[in-house]
């Protein structure tokens, strides 16, 4: 994560809603589905919505989703509804604190079971979701597997040089990482700080008054966040799409990776280096508070750090 000494401001952003076709497929019964979507609730989550009925009455609705880029990792929520003949159904896939957090560009897979008091089963097609902030009117910019989102007039030119350092980067490190990636990777520029500021996740108010971030890699769902009109944006993409690179290479030992290695390979592949980090080492020797390599396999928790 590539930072600026700053005091943080927040936004609050809207949702962005998708109404996935109504075509189902039918297992057994009377079951209709007349409506399966999805929506954003931004910065809350995704709300999902079902309209159905059936001859007999419908008892359960769940909703099941997976991450796109993570096969075999499926959950489900059950659908809060009122049974009958005719039902209308919401579930809340909250985004949040802790571990319940997922950032703006994250695709998923949906589907919808429906079952009524006579047996019959229905499960939906499942159709595929990305939770964005609807606020802007969102294009995308796309090359191979890289997919750049932004928004409003003028901003186009911006969006391709963020792509170009992407490609940039990817050139650089496969070799280095020695992977082939053939799921999507998808990032997200924001046209300044205070938009980007409330999709980040949320730190403590020491952390959050002490550093503005200009970007940031969420492995889990291949998306990167960015500031895309800093004046360092073609360092800041590089430097962290390479952690999303890194993730890649390491899969489910990423969690293993020391910060040291994570962030010098990230730094190795910015194509626009600052003298940010040979700065901070310059002035660890001098003030002999340079930390030994075991001591750094973790982020601190200060701006300091």
């Amino acid at each position: 994560m590539r930072t600026l000494v700053f005091v943080t401001s927040l936004v609050i952003f809207a949702g962005l809603a998708f109404s996935g076709p109504a075509v189902t497929r039918a297992d057994e019964g009377n079951i209709k589905v007349a409506e399966a979507k999805a929506e954003s609730n931004f910065p809350d989550g995704i709300k999902f919505s079902v309209i159905a009925s059936s001859v007999d009455e419908i008892d359960d609705i769940r909703v099941f989703f997976s991450k796109v880029d993570q096969k075999g990792r499926s959950a489900y929520r059950s659908v809060d509804f009122e049974p009958g003949t005719h039902v209308v159904g919401e579930s809340i896939l909250p985004s949040g604190s802790g571990g319940n957090y997922f950032p703006p560009g994250t695709m998923i897979e949906f589907s919808f079971e429906v079952r009524d008091k006579a047996g019959a089963v229905l499960r939906t097609e499942t159709q595929e979701f990305v939770y964005q902030d609807n606020r802007f009117e969102w294009d995308t910019v796309v090359e191979d597997l890289i997919t750049v989102y932004y928004y409003g007039e003028y901003v186009r030119n911006r969006a391709v040089t963020v792509l170009e350092a992407a490609k940039e980067n990817l050139e650089r490190m496969l070799p280095v990482l020695g992977i082939t990636p053939t799921e999507p990777l998808r990032i997200v520029s924001y046209n300044n700080y205070r938009h980007m500021s409330s999709a980040l996740p949320f730190r403590s108010q020491a952390v959050s008054e002490g550093l503005q971030t200009q970007g940031m890699a969420f492995s889990n769902e291949r998306v990167l966040l960015v500031h895309g009109f800093d004046p360092t944006v073609t360092g800041t993409v590089s430097h962290e799409f390479t952690h999303l690179l890194v993730a890649e290479a390491a899969g489910k030992a990423y969690t293993q990776v020391p910060s040291w290695l994570n962030e010098g390979l990230a730094e190795y592949g910015n194509i626009d280096p600052t003298d940010d980090y040979e700065a901070a080492l310059r002035y660890g020797i001098f003030t002999r508070r340079i930390k030994p390599l075991w001591y750094l396999s973790s982020f601190g928790g200060t701006p300091e750090d």
